[in-house]
């Protein structure tokens, strides 16, 4: 718990301090706050019991800040990640983060803490890093990383090529440019601009200004008001 804490706390003010210093802005944000926490969680998951708390603080320092580089480069310059819709950037804080983690615990593994208790004859259970005398056990978290690698891209392809079969995997650009509201038919983050200004009456409880309405003619050249405001005057009658 202490490792976790550790590595979640200094990530968190990695990404703060990097936002402040080199991102164009020059301000700290929640979400980079957040974004540096997540990267802190997931890089000490594979270490927590492996590391002490020094490996813990250099895990939480190197994964988050490097995973802010890759973050800010990555999408716009290197192909395939140029091409990749992550919005929440889960690719990097989770994959990046998770795949330093790991490794890390090939550098900075203690042997002094215990994973389990030898019991009887049987000696203690450590692991120790390459830091601490042992440089193959950098080679068996790189090949531990590089089988999940693999697993998971073939696995991934193959259900999303059987997901593809059945279903569009993309929404159409004009589902995309309305976004929630056009698909759930309401707004996940309301303060937020929207890039296109959806039709009055799409937002479920939304007021519909007088000088907004859908108007329907009938066949009889009647105008009829279906949201919001009022029908104009038939064959001049009054308002």
């Amino acid at each position: 718990m202490i490792n976790t804490n550790l590595a979640t706390a200094v990530a968190m003010m990695t990404w703060v301090i990097m936002d402040m210093a080199f991102s164009a802005e020059k301000r700290p944000t929640f979400l980079g706050g957040v974004n540096g926490m997540i990267c802190g969680l997931v890089g000490i998951t594979p270490a927590a019991g492996y590391v002490n708390g020094v490996g813990a603080i250099i895990i939480g320092l190197v994964t988050s800040a490097v995973v802010w580089v890759l973050f800010a480069y990555l999408p716009k310059h290197v192909w395939p990640f140029n091409k990749v819709d992550d919005a929440l950037g889960v690719v990097y804080t989770h994959g990046f983060a998770g795949l330093l983690g790991g490794l890390l615990v090939g550098l900075l593994a203690d042997p002094k803490m215990i994973v389990y208790l030898g019991l009887g004859k049987n000696p203690d259970v450590s692991t120790t890093g390459l830091f601490y005398g042992h440089p193959r056990q950098l080679l068996i978290q790189a090949g531990a990383a590089l089988t999940v690698i693999v697993w998971d891209a073939v696995v991934t392809f193959l259900i999303l090529r059987g997901i593809g079969l059945f279903m569009k995997l993309r929404m159409s650009a004009a589902e995309l440019e309305a976004g929630d509201i056009r698909v759930h038919g309401e707004v996940a983050y309301p303060i937020e601009g929207l890039d296109a200004e959806p039709d009055f009456g799409d937002i479920p409880g939304e007021p519909v200004p007088v000088h907004h309405h859908h108007e329907l003619v009938t066949s009889d050249g009647k105008v009829l008001v279906t949201s919001g405001g009022k029908a104009p005057p038939q064959n001049g009658q009054g308002p």
